[in-house]
């Protein structure tokens, strides 16, 4: 995760802020109340889709079940948005709003409020979680905002998402995943336990096992077990040596290539001639 200066908690103290949203159906119960409110009817190019999930796509067979619902009975919740500049900002309703353009609404019902990033973040959790079809991507960036920008630790975002911290952060490295495989994920053409089964590997095996599990159709316990498998192999795999260049090992891992030297002379033999080149 990036390393950013943290923002100020919200007014309300946090042992408030996870017992309020970490119930369940926290954000149906809004939602109920704010449909008896006035809404405002906007136009669907002045609404901006969510900056904090909008690298995530929504499944095609979930925009056509939403625009399928919309065409035949019309918008059935207002939109919950706030403004921004002269354009409003998505916070909830998003797979209406996009099955609702998909359908070609030109207009949309909607519920103004002013919102703070961290409560829009908050919101946005709730409401994934509560999602019978959770989007661990979406999870994933939402998790990853509020412990760069507010210092949530895992500990607090596991009571306030019903997970565990293993599952905090096996989701987290759902983002390490190369673009076009966090967008299968997505997507779901690639299942949340194959990802986390090759979050691992270099993004180039990840790569290549991806195509395996589409053209082999592997299962998540099998794509384990050739992940398990290639750890042993490179565990076992023999130093090569270079006496040449005074290096008596290399060693491979996923992010470093480790060089061993016989001495501390040969190391520095080695780096004069690596800084005259």
């Amino acid at each position: 995760m990036k390393a950013t200066k943290k923002k100020k908690i919200l007014k309300e103290d946090l042992s408030s802020l996870i017992q309020k949203f970490s119930q369940n159906d926290v954000i149906a119960e809004m939602e109920k109340e704010y449909a008896n409110r006035p809404t405002l009817s906007i136009s669907a190019s002045q609404i901006d889709d969510s900056p904090f999930l909008k690298r995530a796509k929504v499944p095609e067979k979930t925009l056509a079940r939403f625009a399928e619902a919309i065409e035949s009975r019309g918008i059935f919740a207002p939109l919950i948005v706030r403004p921004k500049l002269s354009h409003y900002e998505l916070i909830l309703g998003r797979k209406r709003f996009q099955g609702g353009k998909r359908a070609n609404l030109q207009e949309f019902p909607c519920i103004v409020r002013e919102f703070s990033d961290e409560e829009v973040l908050l919101m946005l959790l709730a409401d994934v979680r509560d999602q019978r079809d959770a989007n661990m991507v979406e999870m994933a960036l939402i998790y990853e905002r509020l412990a760069d920008d507010f210092g949530y630790r895992q500990q607090t975002l596991a009571e306030l998402s019903h997970q565990s911290r293993s599952q905090i952060t096996n989701t987290l490295r759902l983002l390490s995943l190369p673009y076009e495989v966090i967008d299968e994920v997505s997507l779901g053409t690639l299942s949340y336990g194959h990802a986390k089964a090759i979050a691992s590997l270099s993004e180039d095996e990840i790569r290549l096992l991806v195509k395996r599990i589409h053209e082999e159709g592997l299962s998540v316990r099998e794509v384990e077990q050739i992940v398990k498998n290639d750890r042993q192999t490179k565990k076992e795999s023999p130093i090569v040596v270079r006496p040449e260049l005074g290096i008596s090992g290399i060693e491979q891992t996923k992010k470093n290539l480790i060089l061993h030297f016989g001495s501390e002379e040969e190391k520095e033999a080695f780096l004069e001639k690596l800084i005259a080149k």
